[in-house]
């Protein structure tokens, strides 16, 4: 088997008396699709948090392509190659949407320092941007500025920001939380795209199990912020202890201990 891309090793956060995270040992294979479920307060954006820097562990470790970046900020996580999405949209309102692609793009290219030098002085990046836009069907809509976008538009055009950056690892925190049901479907097939092009190792946090289920070469289930258990998603639906999470017996049991 393959080095893990990713890898953690008992990594904890406590905030107080309150253990978010406890002791989870996870790994993940490069170029596969994994999906974080679990109730709601279970820990899993907490643990996404963890593996992108937004939080320091208390206790534990992270390592990504076998490299310990437990102490690293955000923006050298970024620089390795993991790009993270959060449940609220980020991007740039009063920006065009090729505008907001094209500053990912010339910051990782080496242009960072001159976001405010005319665009046609940086063709290429716009280039760039263009197909990253069409990787997520908003090639179309280059011209419109961000704010104007519906919400799932918003998702798509964050979602080639992070492209932009050229992640290796992909970090998704609920893309299709506040969309409309007409809209769900788009975004679903954006991230089926990015999965069928084999570029990218994919993490997802995600209500909708059809979804879940659709796309996932594997689950894992948080719980109390436990690693409860990880397999394929046939032994995850055929689990009983997850059957029993997501049921809330374990809660009624813990409410009771």
């Amino acid at each position: 088997m393959a080095q893990p891309i990713l890898e953690t090793s008992g990594l904890t956060i406590q905030f107080g008396g309150h253990v978010a995270v406890n002791g989870i040992d996870f790994s993940v294979q490069p170029q596969t699709f994994t999906s974080i479920i679990g109730p709601n307060g279970a820990g899993k954006t907490t643990f996404f948090n963890l593996l992108s820097g937004q939080l320091r562990p208390t206790a534990g470790t992270v390592k990504f392509n076998g490299r310990d970046i437990t102490g690293l900020p955000v923006h050298e996580r970024t620089k390795l190659g993991i790009g993270r999405s959060f449940q609220i949209t980020n991007v740039f309102p009063n920006l065009t949407v090729l505008e907001n692609v094209r500053m990912a793009a010339q910051a990782v290219g080496g242009g960072s320092f001159r976001l405010f030098s005319h665009y046609k002085r940086f063709k290429q990046y716009e280039v760039t941007a263009m197909k990253l836009l069409a990787k997520v069907h908003l090639d179309n809509k280059a011209d419109q500025l961000a704010k104007n976008l519906s919400h799932g538009d918003k998702r798509k055009l964050e979602i080639a920001i992070l492209l932009a950056l050229e992640p290796k690892m992909l970090l998704l925190d609920e893309p299709t939380a506040g969309m409309s049901l007409e809209e769900v479907p788009s975004i679903i097939e954006v991230i089926r795209e990015l999965k069928s092009s084999g570029e990218h190792t994919i993490l997802l946090i995600e209500h909708k199990i059809d979804m879940v289920l659709d796309l996932s070469d594997s689950l894992a289930v948080l719980f109390n912020g436990r690693l409860l258990t990880h397999g394929t998603p046939d032994e995850i639906m055929s689990n009983e202890l997850v059957q029993t999470a997501y049921l809330g017996g374990l809660y009624d049991d813990a409410a009771t201990s």
